[in-house]
């Protein structure tokens, strides 16, 4: 039978994903990692911003899981160069982001936030409907994740364009790809989605030149990483009524300090990175699948591709 060795965080947290592994795999053997004790050889790791020491000491090790969809937090120079590392895929994140994205949609069109001021104001009074057509909106990325996010956006209505770094031909989606047709993929949005994984590639990606290519009185949402965007570009563009606002979830420094400029822009909402949390029963069941898929020597999604970054 496995053993897992758990290295997520603190004591605390550690012992807390103990606790759901061994429940739901009371086969298994199931212990936490501490840096200053020694424990017995592990087969697999379940892991979350690892020290170097764990791969020091834990030198049998078939394979490492990550606690997140994103590996933009890994130093992967740590990790054996052999050793497999697979990801989260879903694990209840995927429709969470799609709702947040129907959210940030409701902002950038404005559907219901007059009403809260005529609520306020003790007004009865009706305003026009929102034209779809008027309000294109580019997705950025087609992972699990993305796929989820345009489904529920496509059930609303408005029209969509996706752009991924390699070619994806998705039967109804005005489709685009690499460098070669990103402006392109710009100029028809005026909602824009950020749902790609963190990578040499797609840091600042959102700066001032894209911004200058999207339709007029474009709107932002950020779900992704705080580093693909250039805050002082972002600042930017919304000063000069370029975007119209953005509704940010990730940034480079979190918590967001108290002095970022962020706080101070009234077009600019803030949220704490809760896009997609951590649902850990399904996060368990989806791990504990991957791991005994590996022990079977059945196939396995999720394989971190380490020159690529995701």
């Amino acid at each position: 039978m496995p053993k897992v060795i758990i290295a997520a965080g603190s004591p605390t947290v550690n012992q807390k994903w103990v606790e759901a592994f061994a429940t739901l795999n009371p086969h298994w053997t199931v212990y936490a990692w501490q840096e200053d004790q020694a424990v017995s050889s592990a087969d697999y790791a379940v892991v979350w911003q690892p020290s170097a020491q764990l791969f020091q000491q834990q030198t049998a090790l078939k394979a490492v899981f990550n606690l997140g969809a994103g590996v933009d937090a890994l130093n992967l120079d740590i990790f054996p160069t052999q050793l497999p590392i697979y990801r989260l895929e879903d694990a209840g994140m995927a429709h969470q982001m799609a709702e947040y994205a129907v959210y940030g949609v409701l902002q950038a069109t404005k559907r219901f936030a007059v009403y809260e001021q005529q609520r306020v104001a003790k007004q009865w009074k009706k305003t026009a409907p929102v034209y779809r057509d008027e309000y294109p909106i580019g997705v950025m990325g087609m992972g699990v994740i993305g796929q989820q996010v345009v489904k529920a956006l496509t059930a609303l209505g408005y029209p969509l364009h996706v752009w991924t770094r390699t070619a994806r031909d998705v039967e109804g989606l005005n489709t685009y790809h690499g460098p070669a047709q990103w402006d392109s993929f710009l100029q028809h949005s005026r909602i824009l989605i950020n749902v790609l994984p963190l990578t040499n590639e797609t840091r600042g990606i959102l700066n001032a030149q894209a911004f200058a290519q999207l339709l007029p009185d474009a709107y932002l949402i950020n779900m992704a990483r705080g580093a693909h965007i250039v805050d002082d570009d972002l600042l930017q563009a919304i000063e000069t009524g370029q975007l119209s606002g953005a509704l940010l979830d990730a940034f480079t420094i979190e918590p967001l300090p108290e002095s970022h400029p962020f706080w101070q822009q009234p077009a600019i909402q803030i949220t704490p990175h809760i896009s997609g949390m951590t649902i850990i029963p399904e996060t368990v069941r989806q791990l504990s699948k991957k791991l005994n898929d590996l022990e079977q020597s059945l196939p396995v999604t999720g394989l971190v591709k380490r020159e690529l970054g995701y």
